[in-house]
């Protein structure tokens, strides 16, 4: 039809982990944002680690995936923006806040649009933990949607290592309403965005512990078969002094080893703030910006079509 706009992945999926591979290869320093691939990354914020350090949190201050449309739809801050604690139903949660300079909730919907389908790109958020990302399905209409809507409904297939070992992590993106979280409240709570999605490593989080004993030979992306209590949620919300925070969570089923809680927090703690205003993912938008104009939307709009078509 006249009036589609078609985003690929840029290759065929690989099942084989053995194929993924940390940093960039010959070919991936070929491409046109190469040069924003550093392996070098920044520690983890003062707050963060203090939060790691109190952590496990009581179980009390916790709550589930299916109440984050009321937490965190709250102003002001919760008990923890920072570590992890066990949910009384039995899950963990991990909580990290990020200072994000200007990158506004529109900049970060185009992140999650833009990155999924080519492994190159997801390497920019997190060289030394990143291997690989394929989005399904292949073919995504995106013709006339924001950009939030272009991630809606579509599984992101990655490889990254969490603390030691890597898995095969499939995140599920939804519609936040699917999680019962009313957008029309965001403007008066200064929220500009929430990435929600499911995810599952393989079958389901518990089933990888319970018949593996190291993430890495947990084998399969899914596309069914999630355990239900497994979210994560990024929320991008303007401060008083009008830059921006994010505020993201993490539901992991029953059966995950309080070490997964642990190295989630400084995984989260470390990706986060490359793509501040002052990290390297955020100069690919704003060189974005600087070549293609001043409005985000219209910038944004033309370079997806050129680079996702």
């Amino acid at each position: 039809m006249a009036n589609e706009k078609i985003s690929k992945n840029i290759d065929a999926y690989v099942p084989d982990s053995t194929a993924y591979y940390l940093g960039y290869s010959n070919a991936d320093y070929k491409k046109p944002f190469a040069k924003y691939f550093d392996f070098n990354v920044d520690p983890i914020s003062d707050e963060v680690q203090k939060g790691i350090v109190s952590s496990p949190w009581g179980s009390g201050l916790g709550y589930e995936a299916s109440e984050g449309h009321d937490y965190l739809l709250r102003p002001g801050y919760l008990p923890v923006e920072n570590g992890y604690l066990k949910t009384p139903q039995g899950a963990w949660m991990v909580a990290c806040r990020t200072d994000m300079g200007q990158v506004t909730g529109e900049a970060y919907d185009w992140w999650f649009a833009w990155h999924s389908v080519e492994s190159a790109r997801y390497k920019l958020w997190y060289p030394t933990a990143h291997q690989y990302s394929w989005r399904h399905p292949e073919a995504v209409d995106i013709a006339n949607k924001s950009f939030a809507e272009r991630y809606y409904n579509t599984f992101s297939f990655i490889d990254e290592y969490i603390g030691g070992d890597h898995a095969k992590v499939t995140v599920a993106f939804i519609d936040p309403a699917e999680l019962g979280i009313d957008k029309s409240k965001w403007p008066a709570l200064g929220i500009e965005t929430m990435i929600v999605a499911r995810v599952g490593i393989g079958g389901t989080f518990s089933e990888a512990f319970t018949n593996r004993t190291c993430l890495t030979y947990f084998i399969a992306h899914i596309t069914e078969g999630f355990d239900g209590v497994s979210h994560l949620i990024h929320q991008i919300r303007r401060k008083a002094d009008g830059t921006r925070e994010m505020r993201s969570r993490f539901w992991l089923g029953p059966g995950i080893p309080e070490t997964i809680a642990h190295d989630i927090c400084v995984h989260c703690g470390t990706e986060m703030p490359r793509e501040s205003s002052t990290g390297d993912t955020w100069k690919i938008q704003r060189l974005i910006l600087f070549r293609f104009g001043q409005n985000l939307a219209t910038t944004l709009q033309g370079v997806q079509g050129r680079a996702l078509a």
